[in-house]
């Protein structure tokens, strides 16, 4: 008896918009010319492109594809890793997004995206004040407009106010995931929302020899990695600006935002530093499909000396051609040391101290900066030194503007203040 060959093939059914006659899998078979699927880890949608020949012109006539038509596909590998060892892949629901045609034999190629049907998810802009919410109820009162149930694999997140203005439910989802940390997908008529840091500290699902590859590349950017961030933040109910740091070292990304809390300052600080990270080390490579590997995994590289480590697949693109055969292109990041949530420095230093009582006659040290021809709104400002010096005039005075409340007069000659300046430039 004669062991079944190695192979791979694509099962799609195609559904016209506003038809209930679809296309079956056997149909769709004979047509196949290629069949690519990008698996996308966060930030974007899994898309598929179908290139179908056109021997009967039905795909330039009768087929002609629309945008909105609805396409399902599920990858067969027949004996893929031992003989009669059969394995499915179900990619997921598409819509048809895109249609190119070549010449001269009017080649189709079918572009899907995983977005739901009507498109409004990622097209039509909405301005909404989103208070008191966690980040999982903010993605199911979003899902549920689309029919999208959601998988929420993270801690919860409080936001206490933010507003969503001018942005489509898509773009304004995956801002607020890549803010604190977490990674964002749709997939099968699901809103997927993991913790990218929880998934990079599983076990590899693969071991990989560099030699197993086909192809590869490897970047490391010159810059390196970070070994801590410094936010200078204010809160969402005052102005005061503050700072705290994570983690620690020489190599600190600094970050300004306007927060909810410190609470808030940390995660938003951890998740940027370890997002830089991210992007420090990172390989392309092409093998021979395993369906193991999808995006979201980790794998672990060995034999490639310093290249070796615990690699993120931030992509999978399927590619399975007429006659069977399958590969996958994978783009991968190596796994860094997390920064944590825990302060190494003061964790909560007021930029501007502790605020002093002055009075005229001071003798202070302003910081340098502007100061103005008068004290109102408005009023036309020029550079001034940092040095010693008197203040004249002060908030109390009669007429006074309070834009620029302080009228200070230099000292000596290490500075050249002579006028209004602002509240806290000077101590």
């Amino acid at each position: 008896m004669s062991e079944t060959p190695r192979q791979a093939s694509v099962n799609i059914t195609y559904t016209p918009k506003g038809s209930k006659a679809t296309r079956t899998a056997g149909t769709m078979a004979e047509y196949n010319e290629g069949f690519t699927y990008t698996d996308a880890a966060t930030g974007q949608s899994d898309t598929i492109s179908l290139k179908v020949n056109n021997r009967d012109l039905r795909w330039a006539n009768k087929w002609l594809p629309k945008k909105g038509d609805k396409i399902k596909a599920v990858i067969k590998a027949k004996s893929w890793t031992a003989a009669g060892a059969d394995q499915s892949f179900t990619c997921g629901k598409f819509c048809c997004d895109d249609v190119t045609y070549t010449g001269p034999q009017l080649t189709c190629e079918i572009g899907g995206v995983s977005v739901p049907e009507g498109q409004a998810f990622r097209s039509t802009e909405r301005t909404y004040t989103w208070e008191r919410v966690t980040i999982e109820e903010m993605a199911r009162k979003i899902g549920k407009r689309y029919g999208l149930s959601v998988h929420y694999d993270a801690k919860k997140i409080n936001i206490k106010s933010m507003e969503q203005k001018g942005k489509t439910d898509c773009d304004f989802l995956n801002g607020v995931c890549n803010d604190y940390g977490l990674y964002i997908k749709v997939y099968y008529g699901k809103i997927i929302i993991y913790d990218v840091d929880a998934y990079e500290a599983k076990k590899a699902v693969r071991t990989f020899s560099i030699n197993d590859f086909q192809d590869w590349s490897y970047n490391t950017t010159l810059v390196g990695t970070y070994t801590g961030a410094t936010i200078k933040y204010t809160r969402g109910d005052d102005d005061k600006e503050l700072s705290l740091t994570v983690g620690s070292g020489k190599r600190i990304l600094n970050i300004s935002e306007k927060v909810d809390s410190k609470a808030d300052a940390e995660l938003k600080a951890c998740a940027r530093v370890n997002k830089e990270n991210r992007e420090a080390v990172t390989m392309s490579v092409t093998i021979t499909a395993d369906l193991k590997i999808v995006a979201g995994v980790c794998i672990q590289i060995k034999d490639a000396y310093q290249l070796n480590g615990k690699y993120f697949v931030d992509k999978v693109k399927h590619k399975i051609e007429p006659k069977g055969a399958y590969t996958m292109d994978l783009e991968l990041h190596k796994v860094q040391t997390k920064i944590k949530k825990k302060t190494t420095s003061s964790s909560m230093k007021k930029s501007t101290q502790k605020k002093k009582t002055y009075k005229v006659g001071d003798v202070v040290q302003f910081k340098g900066g502007t100061h103005y021809v008068s004290s109102w709104k408005g009023a036309k400002g020029y550079s001034a030194r940092a040095g010693k010096a008197k203040i004249t005039m002060g908030p109390d005075c009669a007429g006074n503007g309070k834009a620029h409340p302080w009228h200070l007069i230099h000292t000596d000659s290490g500075s050249n203040v002579y006028g209004w300046v602002d509240e806290g430039t000077f101590e």
